[in-house]
């Protein structure tokens, strides 16, 4: 059985015939969700953010903590914070071009299913290309309105997404409802630098059309939303945090 195979159960829409290289689980084109989210839907942009996002990971790993090594380990090293061991069902949010995906496929191992999902069908086309790995399927899917069942995950991992979506109460809404009881969840989000850097973040922000979360905000609107066991890595430049789905005893770890 194919990975797309293993998906079309977990859907609540169907899953549309083709051997396209993602399947498009969106009804049309929604309407732009800022300037950040119009430059990842164009083939330069998402080149770009390919080429941003993969050094990070050939290099990153190598820097002191002083330089933010430790911020770079975490970012990347979603299978761990996850507590993958083979065998799960993960969703790989705003998976851009397949960076993190690739990662969760090993982490899962053959018996586990990993669905790459965005709403850029550049970064699709590119996330499909990189990763191959036959326990791995890629969908276009918005994060205001996940096609999932509810319940229907062992994990998420949403890397880069929340600073996007319309409505942050929703998006939240949509991770807790498709995670099972004692699901992962591994969050990172851009926020406001500090001090005088205030300033020139929030300039960003808002030439960008993307939010930028305040110290703490993160993880209070993972307590809000019923999460627990919510555990702040960094708070710094990128806030990265992991929760547990609420329901059920704690996973491993």
């Amino acid at each position: 059985m194919t990975a797309r195979d293993r998906l079309a159960p977990l859907l609540t829409v169907p899953l549309p015939d083709g051997d396209a290289p993602y399947v498009d689980l969106v009804e049309g084109r929604p309407g732009s969700r800022g300037r950040i989210q119009d430059l990842w839907e164009s083939g330069g942009g998402a080149g770009v953010y390919d080429w941003v996002v993969g050094a990070g990971d050939r290099y990153g790993s190598h820097m002191p903590d002083l330089v933010g090594g430790g911020v770079f380990r975490d970012f990347y090293g979603v299978a761990r914070r996850l507590d993958l061991v083979g065998g799960e069902t993960v969703l790989d949010l705003a998976c851009g071009p397949g960076t993190l995906t690739g990662h969760l496929a090993e982490g899962v191992g053959a018996d586990g299913l990993v669905i790459g999902a965005d709403l850029s069908p550049a970064m699709l086309t590119r996330a499909a290309r990189a990763v191959t790995a036959a326990n791995t399927v890629f969908a276009r899917a918005d994060a205001m309105a996940l096609p999932l069942r509810d319940a229907s995950l062992d994990a998420v991992c949403c890397s880069l997404c929340l600073q996007l979506v319309p409505d942050l109460e929703t998006a939240l809404t949509q991770l807790r409802r498709v995670l099972r009881p004692g699901g992962r969840l591994a969050v990172t989000v851009p926020a406001h630098g500090r001090g005088p850097f205030r300033a020139f973040t929030e300039v960003l922000a808002r030439g960008g059309q993307a939010r930028l979360f305040r110290r703490g905000e993160m993880a209070d609107a993972l307590v809000r939303h019923g999460f627990v066991r919510v555990t702040t890595r960094s708070d710094s430049v990128l806030q990265i945090v992991d929760a547990v789905a609420p329901g059920a005893a704690p996973p491993r770890g």
